[in-house]
């Protein structure tokens, strides 16, 4: 029985296909059509695995199904289930963590874990896999404890589950070990079935009470909401659009004018508005001298509303060029962009690029049209200490 599905991302792809409607910037359409393009992706990867425990599991009265399950960890945070199982016959509960991996999963004796491409010399090494899927599974095991569940289900265990198309060193990882390809993963479930699990047949839930447990599990999902205007900068881009236009800088002669149209005391603001209207020709010109060019030669218009320094950093913007890219480790380099940005690229189909997302999934915004990833400076702290701490671990 499937008692819940995947809430899917339609939320989220709905609410950034809004913001692309809106009066936003080049780069932020950018950002905008790079974060759909991974969530298009990453639901993608997600019904499919869905779709096969479904079909394993959707008829069955005796297995309860739940996808994309997100719960508060009573740490403040929360964790998230990508696919749960609960056997009622068998006392069981299955916590899987799916893994989209190509190459051949593998691990030393070291228990350290890596992955092998095709076409490279050196593995890539990932996160245990298994202590994830185990600490998710401890998670669970609590949440039933604390919900006076635990009777029903003596085992709660962690799986790992990778696609068919993956390769698993059986003789480095193990027989034992809870990482299966999906389409194995029933056989394994319930192969070493004992005289006391089929005593569940006896002594387990109903069908009714497997749906209750089932359903109060999901009543207390949390799902995960985006503020994607304040994310991705768009709110105060649409402010700012919505404004009402600026005046141009004031024209000496102009206010010269006017002021002399103005009351007894107009000689007195005569000589203020000339002084302040000289002060603000003289920042125009400064400022288009530091350029190199003056307005109409330039091509560009600085808001003289604008404080000195907003008006500085414009300056700076529109001159700036992205800097040419700097190796970081083997097939990765990096550069910044002119609004100051981070920008990481691998060559597209190898293993420096798998290594490269796995590393900035969560931290960097993926950028389809040329294939890197985009994060803010902190951001990028954190990545490339990531990628040069593995490229330190590879042999010479």
């Amino acid at each position: 029985m499937i008692l819940k599905a995947s809430d899917g991302r339609a939320g989220d792809i709905e609410a950034l296909e809004a913001l692309l409607a809106e009066g936003v910037t080049p780069d932020q359409r950018r950002t905008i059509e790079a974060e759909l393009y991974s969530i298009q992706q990453g639901a993608r990867g997600e019904r499919e695995t869905a779709h096969i425990l479904d079909r394993m599991y959707g008829h069955s009265d005796r297995v309860a199904v739940l996808h994309d399950l997100r719960l508060p960890d009573g740490l403040g945070g929360h964790v998230q289930f990508d696919h749960l199982l609960f056997n009622r016959v068998l006392k069981r509960v299955a916590v899987l963590e799916t893994k989209n991996f190509s190459g051949r999963i593998s691990k030393n004796e070291h228990n350290e874990w890596c992955v092998w491409y095709p076409n490279r010399r050196q593995p890539v090494e990932i996160p245990n896999p298994v202590a994830q899927a185990n600490r998710a599974a401890r998670l669970l095991e609590l949440w039933l404890e604390a919900h006076r569940h635990s009777a029903a289900f003596r085992r709660v265990e962690g799986w790992v589950i990778v696609p068919p198309t993956c390769k698993i060193d059986r003789t480095r990882v193990g027989s034992g070990t809870r990482i299966v390809k999906v389409d194995n993963f029933h056989d394994r479930w319930v192969e070493d079935v004992g005289f006391m699990d089929t005593t569940g047949f006896l002594t387990g839930l109903s069908a009714v009470q497997l749906n209750a447990v089932g359903a109060q599990l999901a009543s207390q999902h949390v799902p995960a909401t985006y503020a994607w205007s304040r994310k991705l900068g768009i709110a105060a881009a649409a402010a700012q659009s919505r404004a009402a236009p600026r005046k141009p800088c004031d024209n000496p002669d102009a206010g010269s004018g006017s002021v002399e149209a103005s009351s007894a005391s107009a000689d007195t603001s005569q000589e203020g508005q000339a002084t302040e209207s000289k002060t603000t020709a003289t920042r125009a010109s400064e400022a288009y001298s530091d350029a190199g060019a003056d307005q109409s030669e330039g091509g560009h218009q600085i808001d003289c509303n604008q404080p000195e320094a907003s008006q500085e950093a414009t300056r700076n913007k529109s001159i700036s060029k992205a800097t040419a890219l700097i190796p970081l480790a083997d097939g990765i380099s990096e550069r910044v962009l002119p609004d100051g940005r981070i920008a990481f690229v691998a060559t597209p189909g190898t293993a420096a690029a798998e290594q490269l997302s796995a590393v900035c999934k969560g931290r960097a915004i993926l950028n389809p049209r040329f294939r890197n990833w985009l994060c803010s400076s902190e951001r990028a702290g954190e990545i490339r200490e990531e990628l040069l701490a593995a490229a330190a671990r590879e042999p010479s």
